[in-house]
Parts: C-alpha cells; sequence; structure tokens
C-alpha cells in the first residue's frame, strides 16, 4: 500500500498544479551577435541583451570585434523578442580611433539559435 502511495503522489501533485510544475522548466536560448562598421576596424565590442520587458538577459564581449553568442535560460513563453546593445571601438589606422554604437531587435520563438546583424557607427 506504502509503494502505490508513493507512486501516486507525483501524478497527483503534477495533475493538481500543473502550471506550477511548468514554470520550473526552462528554455535555451543562443543569440548570436555579429558586427560591422563601414570602412574601419572594430574591437572590444561588448553586448547586452534584454527582452520585451526590458530585461537584462546576458552580457558578453569580443575583444577583436567578431561574433558573440550569449546564451540564457527562460521559461517557455516568456520571451517574445530579444534586443542587442552594443558598444564598440572603431579604428582607422594607428592614430584614429572613437566609440561606435548600435542596437538591433528581433523576434524569437520557443527556444533556439538567432542571429542579429549589427552595424555599429
Amino acid at each position: 500500500m506504502k509503494a502505490a502511495v508513493g507512486l501516486l503522489f507525483p501524478l497527483l501533485l503534477f495533475l493538481l498544479f500543473p502550471t506550477a510544475i511548468a514554470q520550473t522548466a526552462r528554455i535555451t536560448y543562443t543569440i548570436h551577435i555579429d558586427f560591422f562598421a563601414v570602412a574601419c576596424s572594430l574591437e572590444i565590442n561588448q553586448v547586452a541583451l534584454y527582452d520585451q520587458l526590458h530585461q537584462l538577459l546576458g552580457t558578453g564581449s569580443s575583444p577583436y570585434g567578431g561574433e558573440i553568442a550569449i546564451a540564457f535560460l527562460a521559461p517557455p513563453a516568456s520571451i517574445q523578442s530579444v534586443t542587442a546593445v552594443a558598444f564598440g571601438q572603431a579604428t582607422l589606422g594607428t592614430y584614429y580611433s572613437w566609440i561606435v554604437s548600435g542596437s538591433g531587435t528581433i523576434n524569437v520563438g520557443t527556444g533556439g539559435d538567432y542571429w542579429i546583424t549589427l552595424r555599429l557607427s
């Protein structure tokens, strides 16, 4: 009898509280951010990712101006869009450098990989 109760108790909890159990599940998102700037090199890029409610999802950096991939976990159906905000340093030759920035927003589905290309100016 104890064994039957022990086996049925988790099932009973799942049937009575399905939304509470579902909220503990997490889905993985990976956002790949590429950068470009017209007629100059990029260095020391830093990116912050925000959801549609402007909550910080993650950050990343790339000292040589390449792609940054930021992965994060979120409850199912809680993320509809992601905004990437990037800052970097543009260089032209060895004497000229200046700060550049850019942002972009994409809609996302339920988990997976997504790409954003940002023009920094």
